[in-house]
């Protein structure tokens, strides 16, 4: 799983299945956790994965993938704890990720039945609904539009409380630039969910998150979005920045619903998810459907298949299925396969040619996979 839930993280539960025990003394607790990935894949599932953008070939490769968190609570009193996370990619030498990156990044307060405050880098709260799909070890979620800017956004506050049943979640985030090193500024955004769980197994999600953009007259800063401009314009020069500019979008908004039934790697867990997106100015809104089905025996085999379709003007832009097998040999150690393969999709309908070849859109994947969890 590449993420647990925000309820987990927020909680500062270590996101691997195994952790080492820093320090736990006098109220105060420290943990280090992690992971190492060894990944052998084609080139379009590479190209597809963000850790491993950087690699320029095409041929087939074994490539690594290195995570390291640390995480700390200290007890205030009987209602309260002061609360610390972080979590990096680590460089590996794959010309993908030569620098420590920074994936959260927060300190709060838990104030138990009063909720979660923090401030720092994390997921936003529309994650929650987002995030009940995001179950594989290395392919990358594309379908749904929320991911197009990263799931993690800095200068954020976020707040959370759960009660009778309900969890209630609100971030909003400052003032940021280069988001994903993606050349676009964020000016400022929100984001709110509300979730809830049956007795039975059954939970429901909606959120809204919304996302303020900033050019500042500056041409080069539109041209994430110019290549998707043109295309829906019918304009053959895609890198057209000046007829981009006129029409860049001021804003974009995610709206969505998501229902489960289960928890990952605990059985049966089953789960739909649908998003409408709006940017400012484009000519058609984008929706994305998901569905995602899963089962773990007790031998510690998981197998999963995944359906997921975006769509922009009546076509379907990205069509997905995808495919994987994962056996935890030992509470640190499994392997995995992962497949995703094109089921007729048209990313030319809203996708530059050079896009589409960026991240393989269109193209099957397969890779297979080692992890070693501490």
């Amino acid at each position: 799983m590449k993420k647990l839930s925000l309820l987990v993280l927020m909680a500062v539960t270590p996101c691997a299945s195994f952790s080492a025990a820093v320090y736990d003394k006098g109220g105060t607790s420290f943990d280090a956790f992690g992971s190492i990935d060894a990944v052998l894949m084609n080139d379009h599932a590479s190209r597809d994965i963000s850790a491993f953008n950087g690699k320029n070939n095409n041929d087939n490769a074994l490539l690594t993938r290195v995570k390291l968190g640390i995480a700390g609570r200290t007890k205030v009193n009987d209602s309260l704890s002061a609360i610390g996370y972080s979590m990096w990619d680590m460089p590996t030498g794959n010309h993908g990720i030569d620098k420590i990156k920074a994936r959260a990044q927060y300190v709060g307060l838990d104030a138990c039945q009063y909720g979660i405050l923090t401030f720092g880098r994390g997921d936003t709260a529309f994650y929650t609904v987002a995030g009940t799909t995001d179950v594989f070890n290395q392919l990358d979620q594309i379908v749904n539009d929320y991911y197009t800017l990263g799931s993690e956004k800095p200068s954020q506050f976020m707040y959370s409380v759960s009660s009778l049943g309900w969890d209630v979640r609100l971030s909003v985030q400052t003032a940021t630039s280069d988001v994903d090193s993606k050349n676009v500024d964020i000016h400022n955004g929100a984001a709110f969910s509300v979730a809830t769980r049956t007795n039975s197994g059954f939970g429901f999600s909606y959120g809204i998150n919304y996302t303020d953009f900033q050019y500042e007259n500056d041409l080069t800063k539109v041209s994430y979005f110019a290549e998707n401009i043109n295309v829906m314009h019918n304009n053959s020069n895609t890198d057209d920045l000046g007829f981009a500019y006129m029409l860049r979008p001021s804003w974009k908004i995610d709206k969505g619903i998501a229902l489960t039934y289960g928890n990952m790697y605990e059985g049966l867990y089953a789960a739909l998810v649908g998003t409408v997106t709006k940017y400012d100015g484009f000519t058609n809104r984008l929706y994305s459907y998901e569905a995602l089905l899963s089962y773990t025996f007790d031998i510690g085999i998981t197998l999963c298949s995944y359906y997921g379709i975006k769509r922009f003007n009546g076509a379907n832009i990205i069509s997905n299925a995808v495919l994987s097998a994962s056996y935890q040999i030992a509470p640190t150690f499994k392997i995995y396969t992962e497949a995703s393969f094109d089921v007729n999709s048209k990313p030319e309908r809203y996708y530059s040619h050079e896009q589409i070849r960026n991240i393989a859109l269109g193209e099957n994947k397969i890779l297979i996979g080692a992890q070693y969890s501490y």
